[in-house]
């Protein structure tokens, strides 16, 4: 179990989350990158990361681009909130970039200001995190107060 603190909140991700994510690390110049959704539950101001989807054929990736299928996103959400007791919520997104410790681009800010735009979400903000070949980046982000608290780690 890794914990960081962003803001005022505790973010911890299982050692097999952090694994998964650092499998899809983009170490040679053919690979595309990969990504999905981080799922977990928020108690107070614990986030706990349990899960993550996986990219799937459906989803459009490059060597520096990846837009998930939302359709098959939105499947996985509904199964583990129904299987969980409605525990289990959607709490943000998960990709590559291939850099040694990664940044988000203007298209990866727009998708999270898309995901409060366009969709119902269950906490007032959203994770960002970003496996680079180094180090990660994770974001907080906050709906209303547009407030990014980031840290970038190797």
């Amino acid at each position: 179990m890794r914990i960081i603190t962003l803001g005022s909140y505790k973010i911890h991700f299982t050692d097999d989350v952090l694994l998964l994510m650092a499998q899809f690390k983009q170490i040679n110049s053919k690979q595309h990158e990969a990504g999905g959704i981080l799922l977990g539950q928020v108690k107070e101001n614990n986030i706990y990361i349990t899960r993550i989807s996986f990219p799937s054929e459906s989803d459009k990736s490059s060597r520096y681009s990846f837009y998930r299928n939302k359709k098959n996103a939105q499947a996985i959400i509904d199964y583990e909130f129904h299987n969980s007791n409605k525990r289990t919520i959607y709490l943000g997104e998960w990709h590559t970039h291939p850099e040694d410790l990664p940044n988000p681009s203007d298209t990866d800010r727009k998708m999270i200001n898309d995901q409060f735009s366009k969709n119902k979400l269950n906490e007032p903000f959203l994770l960002q995190y970003i496996q680079g070949l180094k180090g990660f980046y994770l974001a907080l982000i906050e709906k209303d107060s547009n407030k990014e608290v980031r840290i970038c780690d190797n």
